[in-house]
This record gives C-alpha cells, structure tokens and sequence, in this order.
C-alpha cells in the first residue's frame, strides 16, 4: 500500500489521460519554435535593427516601416545566417507602421495569418524577434485585450518583448500570424501591441496577393459581410481566409448581392457600383 508522500508522488506524475503533461507542452512549444524561426529574419539598417518573418516564398518579409525607416535598402540576416541586401518596396498607407521587403531568396518559408475578428482575451501567444540584441529569441505570452482588433487594428499582448522585437510576428498555438509587433508601453510590465494582419493587409495592397486573404472590390461605403458578418465597407475589404468555400455579401444602393466563392481559386472578387 502507497504511504501519503507516495501517493502523492504518483498522483503528480501520473496524470489523467488526456491531460497535457509538461512534457508534452514543453514538445509542443520546442516544435513551434523550430517550425516558425526559420521564417524570421533581422533587419538592419544605419539606425538600428528590427525584426521581420517572410509572408511569401519569393523572398517577401513583412515588417514595421519604422525599422526600414527612410531607406531604400536595408541589410537582411536570415535564420540560416545567409546575409542579404534587402530592397523596401511597399509602406504601410496611411501611417500604418508596416512595410514589405523584398530578397533575392526562392523557397522562403512564409508564416500563414490567421483572422483576428473572432480572437478572445486569455488566447496563447509567442513571439521570435530579435530584442535587445538577442538574435531569434522565442517568448511567450497571451492575448491580454483583443478589443482593439475591432477599434484601432491592435492587439494588446502580455509578451516579453524589447526593442528590436518590432516588426516581428505574434502567432498562435498553430504558428500563424495574429499580429505584428509595433510597440511596447514604458513603464509596464511586458505590455505590448501588434497590429493585426487585416490592418496590414488594408494598408499593403502588395501584400494581399501574398498572403491567404480574399480580396472583396464593392461600392463606396457598401458594407460587406462574409459568412454573415459583417468585415467592412467598400471600396476594397480584405478578409483572412483559409481553403474553403465563403459567402460574400454587399449591402449598397443597387441593394444586396452575393456570391460564393472558393479560397485560394478564387482570391479577388468584385461587386459593381
């Protein structure tokens, strides 16, 4: 017969099936970290350093347009310590702190975006960036305000992260992208934003043939819906999307049309005035 301390032992060793056990939490966030870093990459430039992730496999990187500032090149170091000359070729419209970077890499492993619209407070969250110099540093974290998502385009995480974190990704348990890193509160304990990626995506129209989004053209100020909610008004919304098939609707003066349409076949649609 086990004594209590024995007991006890066995108790804390020996969870219920189907109980996640350190272990396996610890594989689960070793296997994320392996899979997502090789998609980050340092950006630099004369004024300093940031973070970046690839969002194609031709060589385009997404990151904040404050860490490519004015310049026209920047120096790029991939996860595989190749070294590349970087050419800025998209900021964010706006004022929106993104920017698209272009390298003569093929093969280039992009991160996926996944949709913020339906992303609740306490959701997990990690990081690989760069910050105070600590080259493809893993950190993790949650969701601590998804409001902004609907508001301003942020997302308020509770993340440890530093200066030269911005422009990296903020990603789910799944490894795609919920956010990018733009800024950190002074004065706060690990209290951070990322602009979702359909700000980005509305602010990058050379990003939207890049990423897994569907691209929905409509009358100005019509309102849009896809699968019954409404994204948005016209001219152009875009939408994060996965394979499958979406209802798009447009609520405007002509009164209100629809289609259904299959992502990725189809990445654009329009609807006429």
């Amino acid at each position: 017969m086990l004594g209590p301390l024995l007991l006890a032992t066995a108790l804390l060793t020996s969870p219920t099936p189907g109980t996640p056990t350190l272990e396996s939490i610890e594989r689960e966030t070793i296997d994320l970290f392996e899979r997502t870093a090789p998609s980050v990459v340092l950006v630099e430039t004369r004024d300093g350093f940031g973070s970046g992730f690839f969002v194609s496999p031709l060589g385009h990187i997404l990151t904040n347009r404050h860490v490519v500032g004015a310049a026209k090149t920047v120096k790029v170091r991939l996860h595989d310590g190749r070294r590349m000359v970087g050419t800025v070729v998209a900021r964010g419209a706006g004022g929106v702190d993104v920017a698209l970077i272009k390298v003569s890499a093929k093969h280039t492993p992009p991160l996926a975006f996944a949709s913020t619209r339906s992303l609740r407070i306490g959701t997990w969250a990690g990081s690989v960036g760069h910050g105070r110099g600590g080259v493809w540093t893993l950190t993790t974290g949650l969701v601590s305000n998804a409001h902004g998502a609907r508001d301003r385009g942020v997302l308020q995480t509770q993340i440890p992260l530093n200066p030269g974190s911005s422009g990296g990704p903020v990603f789910d348990r799944r490894g795609h992208v919920v956010g990018i890193v733009v800024s950190g509160m002074v004065d706060s304990d690990a209290i951070n934003f990322a602009i979702t990626p359909e700000t980005a995506l509305a602010a990058l129209a050379k990003l939207r043939p890049l990423a897994n989004c569907l691209t929905i053209n409509a009358p100005a100020g019509a309102s849009v819906f896809v699968q019954g909610a409404r994204v948005g008004t016209g001219p152009v919304v875009t939408v994060v999307a996965e394979p499958g098939t979406y209802r798009v609707e447009v609520d405007g003066r002509g009164g209100r049309k629809h289609r259904s349409v299959t992502f990725p076949d189809v990445r654009s649609v329009s609807f006429g005035s």
